[in-house]
């Protein structure tokens, strides 16, 4: 499905990825974790377009993605949430969703704005599917700014999946949340949004990463020093390394 080559990308002479290669198959759920500044969020950027890569390429199905622009590698079928949520916060929970169509093939603000046609009637029957599916639908008319954290988190969810997407790119799903929250999100993206659906999630929260993901990737300092099941790799000394310092490990 994705398979990133010698990627590699710098701010201001500082390496956030460096000669990063990376597979992912078709409806595989790989965990991408490592300490804050790793390359994590980085990578996911370079992905969908949002800072172009230095070097290497990014291929989703044998394509070459690398040079394409957001909007086009949305319409390749790659959607994502963000670590800070990106959601109109004065819009209606029903109207965040609704615009998020946009980018879908064949629907531009004009046929968002058009009422009666058969595919606006489709449209609408999808986002309220949408919205009862993550436990948003009886607050359909309500600001998204008003929205506590947790529902915030499952609306950005509800505006990816709208666009229906192959590889869904999920940063930090469960950031803020209580354990108790943590577990309702876990069980959502795992009964809803990752069935036939090819899915990578950055997260620091090991028992959601552990019940999620089949396969996990580690980076630090924009390099991957693991990648495996999640049992061996989280036993691995380099990662503890990685998150805990070598003094804590020699302890």
């Amino acid at each position: 499905m994705l398979r990133i080559e010698s990627l590699s990308r710098s701010f201001g002479g500082v390496a956030a990825l460096e000669a990063l290669d990376l597979a992912v198959a078709e409806g595989e759920v790989l965990g991408l974790i490592g300490p804050n500044g790793s390359g994590k969020t980085t990578l996911f950027n370079v992905i969908t377009g949002v800072h172009a890569a230095d070097s290497g390429r990014v291929l989703l199905r044998d394509e070459d993605i690398t040079r394409s622009t957001p909007a086009r590698i949305v319409r390749h079928g790659i959607a994502r949430t963000f670590q800070n949520l990106r959601i109109y916060k004065r819009m209606s929970v029903h109207e965040n969703v609704w615009v998020a169509q946009h980018s879908l093939p064949g629907v531009g603000p004009l046929e968002l704005l058009s009422n009666g046609s058969a595919g606006e009637r489709e449209r609408r029957t999808e986002v309220e599917r949408l919205l009862d599916a993550v436990g948003l639908v009886d607050r359909r008319d309500v600001l998204a700014g008003s929205l506590p954290l947790p529902d915030q988190r499952r609306l950005e969810l509800a505006r990816a999946l709208v666009r229906s997407p192959a590889l869904l790119l999920l940063d930090e799903p469960a950031g803020g949340m209580t354990p108790a929250e943590t577990a309702e999100m876990a069980a959502l993206i795992r009964d809803f949004a990752l069935p036939g659906r090819t899915c990578i999630v950055i997260e620091h929260k090991l028992d959601l990463i552990s019940e999620l993901c089949q396969r996990l990737c580690v980076l630090n300092f924009g390099r991957k020093i693991a990648d495996g099941e999640p049992g061996d790799v989280l036993q691995q000394a380099d990662v503890l390394e990685a998150y805990l310092g070598r003094d804590a490990i020699h302890a």
